[in-house]
């Protein structure tokens, strides 16, 4: 272990500063040395800076390379632009990694999703008035790299299957590209089996077999209705961990948004946070610290007891408390 790790903190909106709180006592606890670097992005930073995702931010996490961040309220429709959107794109994060914890005692299907083309790109303009049109987008590079990065994760986490779940039936350039690249990617992996499926087919079978996925590839649109949906079926968005990486570049957040209406209360479930602070732990190499934090996190879970969102009581606090006291 390096003699301090320097991570950036981002609170970002909602319930973002209680999570940030969360996700900095638990690491302190595990007695990983870090130095923190606080940096604001979201929609509170607009106000004093003039957007959501500061230049100064984004270059402490390019000096710093790790972070853990809130989520961030992005209005729907309008010109403002998510922070997650500059972030992503100025720091190159095109891998999105998200366990979902589907099936009891079993491991979670890991979820990788291309982050930064597809429709997340945001060519969008008016040929007219009254008509809009958006453009998908896909890339060779991008194709390969987010198609390799699964077969890794699958050979690191010894998995035995990668499912690319595509639209190549319709979109014959884009998604068939995605389809012929992961295809001639898969060729490089013998020890692992790759398949494919369409993403309807992969939205009915991880609800009635979810068993059939171990890692799943696909683009951004179909990776964020497949998460959110394997949330659903894990029980609830407060307990799916997410991150984004490019290289040594890492930003762990929760999957879920800003919950505005939970914001301030003690309500927020921290699990989907701390799943993701795992997933930063496992990514820079330190194993030990990310299993003891696993075992805490799934001691929480087999102990029944629940936070709101889960149908229960616990509070924010009473959940860190106790993993804090099992690490």
């Amino acid at each position: 272990m390096p003699d301090a790790l320097t991570v950036v903190r981002i609170a970002g909106d909602g319930v973002g500063p209680e999570l940030v709180a969360a996700g900095s006592a638990v690491i302190e606890a595990l007695g990983v040395p870090v130095r923190w670097v606080d940096a604001v992005a979201g929609f509170n930073a607009i106000e004093e800076h003039g957007t959501t995702a500061p230049e100064s931010t984004i270059a402490a996490l390019r000096e710093h390379r790790l972070a853990i961040k809130g989520p961030f309220h992005t209005p729907s429709g309008g010109t403002i632009r998510s922070a997650n959107h500059y972030l992503r794109r100025s720091l190159d994060l095109y891998a999105a990694l998200r366990p979902l914890p589907i099936l009891p005692g079993r491991p979670p299907v890991l979820l990788v999703r291309e982050n930064l083309e597809d429709l997340y790109a945001a060519v969008e303009w008016m040929p007219a008035a009254d008509v809009a049109q958006a453009v998908k987008t896909a890339t060779h590079g991008g194709c390969v790299r987010i198609t390799r990065y699964a077969f890794e994760l699958a050979r690191k986490e010894k998995r035995g299957r990668v499912t690319l779940v595509h639209k190549a039936n319709n979109l014959k350039l884009t998604e068939g590209m995605f389809l012929s690249v992961a295809r001639e990617v898969a060729q490089e992996y013998p020890d692992i089996e790759f398949t494919d499926m369409l993403s309807d087919t992969a939205a009915s079978t991880m609800v009635l077999d979810p068993g059939a996925f171990d890692v799943i590839v696909t683009s951004h649109t179909i990776g964020d209705i497949l998460s959110n949906l394997g949330a659903a079926l894990a029980g609830s968005l407060g307990l799916v961990g997410s991150l984004d990486s490019s290289g040594d570049v890492h930003v762990a957040e929760a999957s879920h948004g800003s919950a505005d209406e939970l914001a301030g209360k003690d309500q927020v479930n921290p699990v989907a946070f701390l799943r993701g602070v795992v997933l930063l732990l496992g990514a820079i190499g330190l194993d030990d610290e990310r299993h003891r934090l696993e075992r805490a996190l799934d001691q929480w879970s087999e102990s029944g007891v629940r936070t709101v969102d889960l149908g229960g009581a616990a509070t924010t606090a009473d959940v860190v408390g106790t993993i804090c006291g099992l690490l």
